[in-house]
């Protein structure tokens, strides 16, 4: 019972934007989750894959880890041992007007990354794999961009980061998630060249990989 009452104390600790981008950190994590079928649920990585989805799981974590560290180390014995510029959730200009644009752009993260797996379904995967029926889509968010649901991570990720309030945890959001979903893409592109060959590489031409609008 203690521990239910701690739990609930320290929630309400929290300030709002806080509080928010962790009830946004928790629908990410559920949705995550969420996939149409065996295929497009399993780890099983073959060799396309490359070890990308290790990658960005690994970057994924960085903003989650910085985000507890700013929200509750200055709460915890534990946590208190960390250097102030690490678990201050103060350190960003414009507080908290920051951390609320944070949360703002989590949200449409979330919203793109919902969008892209309604429109993939089962070829909506956990890892790089291009099986039996699939297809170049290219209707719904991709008419403008080929990866809208990375870019609805690197937009979750990184405004949770920015909901951090501190400028270390969102410059090492910045640059784990940016390097490993550059990695990704880069993976995947070569997969989808080699498998779809012309149509793939004229998609390629005519709508820009993450930023609309951008080739």
């Amino acid at each position: 019972m203690n521990y239910i009452l701690d739990f609930i104390a320290g929630l309400k600790s929290l300030p709002a934007h806080g509080l928010t981008a962790l009830g946004l950190l928790l629908l990410y994590a559920i949705e995550s989750e969420i996939r149409f079928g065996a295929k497009a649920r399993t780890m099983a990585a073959g060799p396309a894959d490359r070890w990308s989805t290790i990658a960005v799981s690994f970057a994924s974590g960085v903003p989650v880890i910085g985000f507890i560290f700013a929200m509750r180390g200055n709460n915890s014995a534990f946590l208190r041992a960390l250097p102030l510029w690490l678990r201050d959730p103060n350190t960003m200009p414009g507080m908290p007007v920051i951390a609320w644009m944070g949360v703002g752009l989590g949200g449409m993260g979330l919203l793109l990354r919902l969008w892209a797996l309604l429109t993939l379904r089962q070829r909506y995967t956990r890892t790089l794999r291009v099986d039996e029926g699939h297809f170049v889509e290219r209707g719904a968010a991709y008419r403008f961009v080929r990866h809208p649901g990375y870019l609805g991570s690197l937009l979750c990720l990184n405004g949770l980061g920015l909901a951090s309030g501190n400028v270390v945890v969102f410059l090492a959001t910045l640059v784990a998630t940016i390097a490993a979903y550059t990695y990704r893409i880069h993976v995947e592109e070569e997969m989808l060249v080699a498998a779809f060959g012309a149509s793939y590489e004229r998609y390629q031409r005519e709508v820009p990989a993450v930023l609309p609008f951008l080739r």
